[in-house]
């Protein structure tokens, strides 16, 4: 009999998904607290949760062998100090379609001047903008995981050059070039939109500093849907009151919820929404749940296992 913890805020949700794929010698602890995960953790061996809540009940589960994570990022239980004799497990394959409407939505809104025409219409001003097309505007992608490389196939959709930027080099499909290494100023000098989807790691922390922002376009927009500590946000702040970019579309930060004492709230130029881009959607994280605990039970490689030290 397989123990299984649940351990989400929505663990209400997942619980009877896992409980209708019908999977026998399991019996479920689904838990939305981590205080209520402590009275059952010790005695489970396999736990589907969000890593931000998995992190404080590692040291109490004695019989664990697998995590799987409910999120992409996992760098809560990558951090240093935290226990590694376990597997883990992350989620690929269904958040590239999810960040991908999240970017172009901005980026056509910022191009179409949405904001502008909706403030006309509320100000009932019949005033005609003009306009460019996003075609032929070069795309940076930064990472180019299963997210990044989504991403850049919807640049190429509509007829955007893309480029690429990832620790190593090599071809990328849907990616007319890669860079890697210290080619990072020469990738950012040539984007029009700059798109980071990189994980956190130590090799990322603070990767976009005063020095990449003094790279970039003084026209390019800075977008970052992947984990906030790649930014140095005293340097992004400093980058846009100097107008070195026009302006930053931030769904993650170093600290969330982001400070109300922060600049980037009043500024004009800067998008600002509460780590939305792409939702975990139960029924699909149980998909792939049930998909790995089948290998785990076989003692076959699950799917995407995570490398602790590279953090994905």
């Amino acid at each position: 009999m397989t123990q299984l913890l649940i351990l989400a805020r929505d663990a209400d949700v997942y619980a009877p998904l896992v409980e209708g794929a019908d999977i026998p010698d399991l019996t479920i602890h689904a838990c939305n607290a981590v205080a209520k995960a402590q009275a059952v953790v010790a005695e489970c061996e396999v736990i589907l949760g969000q890593p931000d809540m998995v992190a404080p009940v590692l040291s109490h589960a004695k019989k664990l062998s697998w995590v799987q994570s409910t999120f992409a990022g996992v760098d809560a239980l990558c951090r240093k100090g935290l226990r590694r004799d376990y597997l883990l497990t992350g989620v690929k394959g269904i958040f590239g379609p999810l960040m991908s409407e999240y970017v172009f939505g901005y980026i056509l809104a910022m191009e179409r001047r949405m904001f502008a025409v909706r403030a006309n219409q509320e100000g009932k001003v019949w005033a005609p903008l003009s306009y460019r097309s996003i075609r032929g505007l070069t795309l940076g992608v930064c990472g180019l995981g299963s997210i990044g490389e989504h991403v850049a196939w919807t640049g190429g959709h509509f007829g955007m050059r893309v480029i690429g930027y990832r620790r190593s080099g090599g071809h990328c499909d849907g990616v007319d070039r890669v860079f890697s290494g210290d080619d990072l100023t020469l990738f950012l000098g040539q984007c029009d939109y700059v798109v980071s989807v990189l994980p956190a790691t130590g090799a990322t922390r603070h990767l976009f500093d005063a020095e990449a922002f003094a790279a970039m376009k003084p026209s390019a927009v800075f977008m970052n849907v992947g984990r906030g500590i790649t930014v140095s946000e005293k340097d992004l702040i400093d980058a846009l009151h100097r107008q070195e970019i026009a302006g930053a579309v931030l769904d993650v930060f170093e600290e969330e919820p982001l400070g109300s004492g922060s600049p980037l709230w009043g500024m004009e130029n800067v998008i600002i929404t509460p780590h939305i881009s792409a939702f975990s959607f139960p029924e699909e994280i149980v998909g792939i749940f049930c998909r790995n605990l089948a290998a785990f039970r076989q003692g076959q490689r699950l799917a995407s296992v995570v490398n602790f030290d590279e953090g994905y």
